[in-house]
């Protein structure tokens, strides 16, 4: 199911936010970030991507988003921690808490409930391109697709990078069994994000079997 993967992400994503919250950060800016995250040093290239989890702004995605080819596995699984970071604050204090309830509604199976809180959000934040992506959670959790992909093509054209609203609509297209249109969004999925091991297995064998003409 591609909600539970989903939730799954979420869950690693805050329990990280957190983490880096606890650190001891020091003085390192923004900017000095965004310099370190140039390093030879994987350390310090860690450290950078931890940091831009919690001060980076979406103008910072390009640069984690380059870094999920990184040869280092680590670096990868960090930069990715950090682009989910960035996406999912609001910078907002009235905005997040009903986010935040949102989220943890979808964890508990509520989607309905949830449903009703990013509704509230997309009132005060309509560019938060992330409520929409959870909207459209937990509107496919309910069974309404089409208002499910309604909602992610709105998050791609306020995030045209975010890999995970791609692999939800791959997902939703594979279960009406279109195969073609759900590869296809895998593929730019993995465009994207090449760590998506489940998606690459799944388009793996949907390429072989479109390639024999079998679906």
């Amino acid at each position: 199911m591609p909600t539970l993967m989903r939730i799954a992400a979420l869950l690693l994503a805050t329990s990280f936010c957190a983490c880096v919250a606890a650190a001891d950060w020091g003085p390192l800016s923004r900017a000095q970030a965004l310099e370190q995250a140039k390093s030879g040093q994987i350390e310090k290239r860690r450290l950078a991507y931890g940091r831009l989890a919690e001060v980076g702004t979406t103008d910072d995605v390009p640069v984690l988003l380059a870094a999920l080819w990184d040869e280092e596995e680590l670096i990868r699984g960090m930069a990715e921690q950090a682009v989910w970071g960035i996406w999912m604050r609001t910078d907002d204090p009235a905005a997040d808490p009903m986010f935040q309830t949102g989220i943890q509604l979808l964890t508990e199976d509520k989607p309905a409930q949830a449903l009703e809180k990013f509704n509230q959000v997309i009132a005060l934040k309509p560019e938060f391109a992330e409520v929409w992506n959870r909207r459209g959670d937990a509107y496919q959790m309910m069974g309404d697709e089409e208002k499910a992909l309604a909602d992610y093509d709105h998050v791609m054209r306020l995030n045209p990078y975010h890999f995970g609203t791609l692999e939800s609509c791959g997902q939703i297209w594979l279960e009406r069994s279109n195969y073609r249109k759900a590869a296809e969004y895998f593929r730019r999925a993995l465009e994207i994000n090449p760590n998506l091991w489940n998606v690459a297995e799944i388009l793996q064998r949907l390429e072989k079997s479109l390639e024999n003409d079998r679906i």
